[in-house]
């Protein structure tokens, strides 16, 4: 047994308990920085991790996981995140899009087969979706899967796979063209990374996450039984959608850890650094600085635990989105104050916070680039309205979430003619997010002048939204003559 799973025994043991193991595991053997200057993960870290037990976490206890749902592996992957944010993506990783695929639509042969060395950690999953000439916009998918009787046959082209140095498992996203038995769309398959014909690429040279693995792969008509296809043939998006609903809050939950350990370095910092005769802190701009940058973590938090309460996946699907978007931005934000808290010394290595900012950077893009998330959380509201939270926690809450419901009216009227505007699309998009944020945090901290500084926030940044929005011609114009 791990010295994780002795802990979450139903019996005798919490959550909190697991949550304590990894604190003490990341405080006592993770060093960010080393990983960070040599470029990979210790295998004494990987091994250790697996001891931990934290790459069972999500995976059935039929098959030697943990059978833990997504709350606890958000909470496990902020915790890690808030020492090595590496790290955190190596696990999330693993136990969201790389595996979770598989646990939820892959057949009871398929799982007893490819379960059981995932679960303790001799098997690390990846997810490879994204393609040279297909992110966001997956009807450009290349990669193709062909039914060859009991076989398929799969070959592409996958780029900027996390984890890919280490896999032994691909999570594969294909688009099927109408073979007989496998009807047009999008299938997603288990795809071993040592079957013939899997091509692994060189380790990427990254601004950030340097400790986590991200090659390419080739997949020359690779042939795997029928069995590896992960639900029903052709019915991929349905299964992609729930399985990137998982990453995403994984990795906001990855942005709240890294945000509050930045905060806490900055709080700190400030506490202890005098100028002009009185401590950081006492200073009425830094004192501005750290009240916003504390909201905002709160903000974060409660959003991504309510995201990952969600038990239905339409709910968790557009809150994973508002989550990811929110915890990424916001995570920026927060670890760029705390740098410029330190002032000089928070732009040198050896205070962690550059590493903080470079590791932050590229949340804002994969798992579905943030402007696009935006138009497409806009285009949700207004196909699937959330409509007025039901008992908003405050009057703040109340006035934006009708500000974002005026709003879709509007655009709702204009028909089909809408989605012809994707910027209209993305502007409502950002209320979404704001609202969506703003009702989670109200919630959850119930201080008047909390709550108060976080509607502010968000009034902020809805004129702000709108300020950019321009007539089409009229951005023309200003691109015509500034060429």
């Amino acid at each position: 047994m791990t010295a994780l799973a002795a802990r979450v025994d139903p019996a005798a043991q919490t959550d909190l308990a697991v949550i304590e193991a990894v604190q003490r595991f990341a405080r006592r053997e993770l060093h960010p920085l080393q990983t960070d200057r040599q470029g990979h993960l210790d295998p004494s870290t990987l091994e250790g991790l697996e001891a931990l037990g934290v790459f069972g976490l999500t995976l059935p206890t039929a098959h030697g996981g943990l059978g833990a749902g997504l709350p606890l592996a958000t909470e496990v992957v902020r915790t890690l995140a808030e020492v090595d944010r590496s790290v955190a993506v190596t696990v999330g990783l693993h136990l969201g899009l790389g595996t979770r695929a598989l646990v939820r639509y892959g057949g009871a042969a398929l799982q007893a087969e490819l379960v059981p060395p995932l679960s303790t950690g001799a098997c690390i999953a990846a997810f490879a979706t994204t393609e040279p000439g297909a992110g966001s916009d997956l009807s450009r998918l290349a990669t193709r899967v062909h039914s060859d009787g009991a076989w398929l046959r799969v070959s592409g082209e996958k780029a900027y796979v996390t984890n890919g140095g280490l896999a032994g498992l691909l999570t594969v996203t294909a688009a099927s063209l109408g073979d007989p038995g496998l009807e047009r769309g999008l299938t997603m398959l288990a795809l071993p990374a040592s079957a013939p014909g899997v091509g692994r690429g060189p380790e990427e040279r990254k601004l950030g996450l340097k400790g986590s693995s991200t090659t390419g792969f080739v997949l020359d008509a690779v042939r795997v039984p029928r069995r590896f296809m992960l639900g029903e043939p052709s019915t991929g998006a349905r299964q992609l959608e729930h399985t990137l609903s998982w990453g995403r809050t994984l990795m906001a939950a990855g942005c709240v850890g890294a945000a509050v350990a930045a905060l806490r370095q900055a709080r700190d910092h400030t506490a202890l650094r005098r100028q002009f005769g009185k401590a950081l802190e006492a200073q009425p701009v830094v004192r501005g600085q750290l009240a916003g940058a504390a909201v905002r973590c709160g903000a974060m938090q409660a959003l991504v635990a309510h995201t990952a309460s969600q038990t239905d996946d339409a709910a968790l699907h557009r809150w994973s989105v508002s989550a990811k978007v929110f915890a990424s931005e916001q995570g920026s934000q927060v670890v760029d104050t705390a740098l410029q808290l330190h002032g000089a010394s928070g732009y040198l290595e050896d205070t962690g916070l550059a590493l903080m900012l470079r590791d932050m950077r590229v949340t804002r893009i994969f798992e579905g680039a943030n402007d696009v998330l935006l138009t497409h959380a806009g285009a949700l509201e207004l196909q699937r309205p959330a409509g007025q939270p039901q008992a908003p926690a405050c009057a703040g809450a109340r006035a934006i979430a009708e500000r974002v419901a005026r709003r879709a009216a509007r655009l709702r009227a204009l028909g089909v003619r809408v989605f012809q505007r994707p910027e209209q699309l993305h502007q409502l998009g950002v209320g979404v997010v704001w609202r969506d944020a703003v009702d989670a945090g109200c919630r959850a901290v119930a201080d008047p002048a909390w709550q108060a500084t976080l509607c502010r926030e968000a009034f902020a940044a809805l004129r702000e939204s709108e300020r950019r929005l321009h007539p089409a011609d009229e951005l023309a114009r200003v691109l015509e003559v500034s060429s």
